[in-house]
């Protein structure tokens, strides 16, 4: 069937920006009315609606099958009417897993947890959609097809030349920004057992957020990285979730985001079935993510994801240019470092720096800088080192100590983790250090 406006041609209109009104009629005549958040694409003949407490629309469409929906295109406002019939309810499957995500990426971003079940997932068969005012003012994509496949070339050989994990996770976010234009973005790569996320990267963002955490099982981040699916939010205004997603803690490090934010898109990163972590980005524009922008982002996080996996998987075996040595030069006042063995914390001053892996290899560089002196490491000693509790396998130590050099440059403190070739560290430290232990 011939549709006087392609279903494909407006994909933008089913983003959700402006909720959608949906009509339906009884067996025995009563019309009915309601809004929707989402009707979703399915392909160029069908879509679905969200089935969650549409108990009337959906008793409707089973006793008629007829249904009018109206979606609205945020650029230039431009409405399409679309005439439909039901086919059928789906509980499982692709699509009602996609919708699924999505309604619960919503709830999580709204602090409605547990509210927005998704019950079913109505199909229709599209027979007529029309626009109800001339399409003479519809926009133009910002960018051409060759200017994408421009830009993906130009990132694909960006990462490319990356010479390591430091690199990558820089170049990957700096590439968003100049070459597509996504300002805001922030890189959180999994633990060894996928229970929580932490930030790597971040660009456009004050302050960066180096080194926070969020469990997979909380907010947008975590349905992202559980589901395994991307999740494009175009019309929720950023909320409390991000905010509070890290743990209550108050040393904790919040995570970075734009409190205006009106349109969010997170993308997992995955190598085969293996999560490496999640590409999250926003805007303070509504509807900025368009189905484009997002098919474009899916491709990036692919490519990510395979330059993080490999150079987190290079060797740390490049002999030592750096004899191990006392430093030379001189120390200022004394600083306080506290470490507490429960879950890796270390304060400089009672000022929370970092925890888990990267506070525990902190906390060792430290000790057998003060015991000898020493200070340079390899990742292969910490790698065997039991203190830091590394996970068999996929330990993520590389991304782990990248964010713990990263946290400290952010920090006004005297002491500094610097590369000394590939798989070595080097400790600069102008402090006397005083290092307390507290056990669990």
């Amino acid at each position: 069937m011939s549709l006087d406006v392609p279903l494909g041609s407006i994909r933008a209109a089913f983003q959700g920006v402006i909720p959608s009104p949906v009509a339906t009629v009884s067996a025995d005549g009563h019309p009915h009315s309601t809004y929707l958040s989402v009707v979703w694409y399915v392909d160029e003949e069908r879509i679905a609606l969200s089935n969650q407490f549409m108990v009337t629309t959906a008793r409707n469409l089973r006793e008629n099958h007829h249904v009018v929906i109206r979606v609205v295109d945020p650029d230039g406002m431009r409405e399409y009417e679309i005439t439909a019939e039901h086919l059928h309810s789906e509980t499982s499957g692709p699509t009602f897993e996609a919708m699924r995500t999505q309604l619960e990426a919503i709830a999580a971003q709204t602090g409605m947890d547990g509210v927005f079940r998704l019950r079913a997932a109505e199909i229709l068969r599209v027979t007529e959609c029309r626009a109800t005012r001339p399409e003479t003012s519809r926009a133009t994509s910002n960018a051409s097809p060759i200017e994408l496949l421009s830009g993906l070339q130009a990132f694909g050989s960006r990462l490319a030349r990356a010479g390591d994990l430091d690199d990558v996770t820089r170049v990957g976010l700096e590439s968003l920004d100049d070459l597509f234009g996504f300002r805001h973005s922030m890189l959180l790569l999994a633990d060894a057992h996928d229970e929580t996320l932490f930030v790597v990267a971040s660009n456009g963002y004050r302050p960066a957020g180096i080194g926070a955490e969020v469990a997979t099982t909380v907010g947008m981040l975590g349905v992202t990285a559980s589901r395994r699916r991307q999740v494009r939010i175009a019309n929720v205004e950023r909320s409390r979730i991000l905010a509070r997603a890290a743990s209550a803690h108050t040393d904790d490090i919040a995570l970075p985001g734009l409190p205006d934010a009106q349109s969010v898109l997170s993308t997992p990163l995955l190598v085969g079935e293996q999560l490496i972590g999640v590409l999250y980005l926003d805007s303070a524009h509504p509807g900025r993510f368009r189905p484009a922008d997002a098919r474009l982002i899916d491709v990036v996080a692919n490519t990510l994801a395979l330059a993080i996996a490999l150079h987190s998987e290079t060797g740390d075996d490049e002999p030592d240019p750096h004899r191990a040595r006392q430093l030379t030069r001189p120390r200022n006042a004394e600083l306080a470092v506290d470490v507490y063995e429960r879950d890796g914390s270390v304060f400089f001053d009672g000022d929370y720096v970092i925890k888990g892996v990267a506070g525990r290899a902190l906390a060792a560089m430290l000790e057998q800088f003060v015991r000898s002196g020493r200070n340079s490491f390899s990742n292969r000693e910490l790698r065997l080192n039991p203190a830091l509790e590394l996970s068999p396998g996929k330990d993520n130590l590389e991304a782990r100590l990248l964010t713990l050099r990263r946290r400290l440059d952010l920090r006004d403190d005297p002491v500094r983790l610097h590369k000394a070739g590939r798989g070595r560290l080097r400790l600069e430290n102008g402090a006397d250090l005083v290092i307390t232990r507290h056990p669990a």
